[in-house]
């Protein structure tokens, strides 16, 4: 049996499995969308790869992962995985409550009640697939940015061949439209670094969805959502170009792709 630190066992004790919590999000989804998912054929049962979609509203990464049947990891603000810093930096201002007597005997308790939540969150949200990444504003300099991101872009593709399937959305934000944004070449470069897959997908309906609005009109009840999922390019397909090239191409490829599966599922 393989030894565990008392910190994984605690874990284990405390974090939520993820199974469950997929089964109950798709029943939530499903009771109050209509979701429609088509390809679902295309996702590799194992092994490394990319899955891109465009990205509409916080609802695209729900159908997304209770969707697909593998785990998806999934890039997430660094504040998600550290809700508590926030909260932490207004008890640490000299003009907070906390700092003046009789607050000030607290403090040290609250602080070390929001540390153990916070590490709590961010292990759980890691547990079910998640993977923090700071933006580009908490990091100090230029310098400093382009190290990290390559240490970054490095640990994915390191993952990916690991065989892990990874969630990109190549627009980078959510739209503000119905249209899609440009696409970067973050998702194609790491396919093509780690020499996987690489598969496009396209979700409708879900813009706003997820609004207070949608479900105060009651738009959101029973509005049709879908998720198609595309075909794979392949390892082989990859354009034997410089990586700066090939990617370019290849997301080029995936953009039109998407466009497509947006207006109807690959026949």
């Amino acid at each position: 049996m393989e030894n565990r630190t008392d910190s994984e066992l605690l874990d284990s004790l405390f974090l939520i499995p993820r199974e469950p919590v997929k089964q109950f999000l798709k029943t939530l989804l499903n009771l109050v969308y209509s979701v429609e998912v088509t390809g679902l054929e295309n996702v590799p049962q194992t092994g490394g790869a990319v899955l891109i979609s465009n990205h509409t509203d916080h609802l695209d990464v729900i159908v997304q992962g209770t969707a697909v049947a593998r785990k998806v990891i999934y890039l997430g603000k660094y504040e998600l995985f550290h809700p508590q810093e926030t909260i932490l930096e207004f008890l640490e201002n000299p003009d907070s409550p906390l700092n003046k007597f009789p607050l000030s005997l607290m403090k040290q308790t609250l602080v070390t009640a929001l540390n153990a939540l916070g590490d709590l969150q961010g292990k759980q949200l890691m547990h079910w697939g998640g993977h923090p990444i700071l933006r580009s504003h908490n990091v100090k300099d230029a310098k400093s940015a382009a190290a990290y991101y390559e240490d970054l872009e490095n640990y994915i593709v390191e993952l990916i061949g690991k065989g892990e399937l990874i969630s990109v959305y190549p627009e980078g934000t959510r739209t503000e439209t119905l249209e899609p944004g440009a696409f970067k070449a973050l998702s194609a470069k790491l396919a093509i670094r780690a020499g996987v897959p690489i598969i496009p997908s396209g979700i409708k309906g879900a813009w706003r969805m997820t609004k207070p609005e949608a479900f105060l009109t009651g738009k959101a009840f029973g509005s049709k959502v879908t998720y198609n999922i595309g075909k794979p390019i392949y390892p082989h397909e990859f354009p034997k170009e410089p990586l700066k090239k090939a990617a370019k191409m290849v997301t080029e490829e995936l953009e039109r792709r998407v466009r497509k599966l947006i207006e109807e599922p690959e026949t």
